[in-house]
């Protein structure tokens, strides 16, 4: 059996054995979408044209890097402590084809909370976006950049209830201290040094050029730097499975 069928079988049993998670995914990214979109208007009464864009964007941002640095830990901390992932890492098929299905997995569950993002604020705020087709790319190469940082906290965590508080922790970081609901100039200093390594400030800077004409961004090098941050993902990821068990 080829690897591409092999991890499109295992996609399928997820999608088979997982769907009503899929809705739940959707339903916390709605939650924190409104959280975001609507809370920050209160903050800020009189936001600007510009400001309703970025924030937008982020919020859009918020439920791919969501994704990836949240429910995709956590869902492989659960299969872990059922011994499904024990079971299926037994499985006689490359390690990787397993990681590459619980990625594509949790992206299916991204899709809604993603769409209801750009929607619910345009419509909120009244602003139009100029959505292009790279859109279609932000998203998958979103979670792949930064999904071996939520396969790796998964796997080497002993206990769920440490992954669950490391990704916590990883989330706030991301929503406080990254430029992704807000530019990268109101950060301090060292943070704004810091958000030059970080995926989550390219993943913010395509989404935002892939749906806006905001000055500032950089689709094209935003997409090249999380290819490659994809690559060294999914091979973090890989290593990180190959050394359990």
């Amino acid at each position: 059996m080829s690897t591409l069928r092999q991890f499109f079988d295992l996609l399928r049993l997820e999608l088979s054995m997982g769907r009503t998670l899929v809705w739940m995914m959707a339903l916390i990214q709605f939650v924190m979408t409104l959280g975001l979109i609507l809370g920050f208007g209160y903050f800020i009464p009189t936001m600007s044209h510009s400001q309703a864009l970025y924030l937008t964007t982020g919020a859009a941002s918020q439920t791919v890097i969501t994704t990836a640095l949240v429910m995709l830990p956590q869902k492989l901390s659960q299969d872990k402590a059922e011994e499904k992932l024990h079971y299926l890492l037994t499985l006689p098929m490359p390690r990787e084809s397993y990681v590459l299905a619980q990625i594509a997995f949790v992206a299916v569950g991204t899709i809604p909370g993603t769409a209801f993002a750009v929607a619910l604020g345009a419509w909120h705020y009244d602003i139009s976006l100029e959505v292009s087709a790279a859109v279609l790319a932000v998203v998958p190469l979103a979670i792949f950049s930064l999904a071996g940082i939520g396969v790796a906290i998964a796997v080497l965590s002993p206990y769920p209830q440490l992954t669950n508080a490391l990704t916590q922790l990883t989330i706030f970081y991301v929503l406080l201290f990254a430029p992704v609901v807000f530019p990268k100039e109101q950060l301090p200093e060292l943070l704004q040094h810091l958000s030059v390594v970080m995926p989550p400030t390219y993943v913010a800077d395509a989404m935002r050029g892939a749906l806006t004409d905001l000055p500032g961004t950089h689709l094209v090098r935003s997409l090249v730097l999380m290819a490659g941050f994809a690559a060294g993902s999914i091979a973090l990821s890989a290593v990180t499975v190959r050394r359990r068990g």
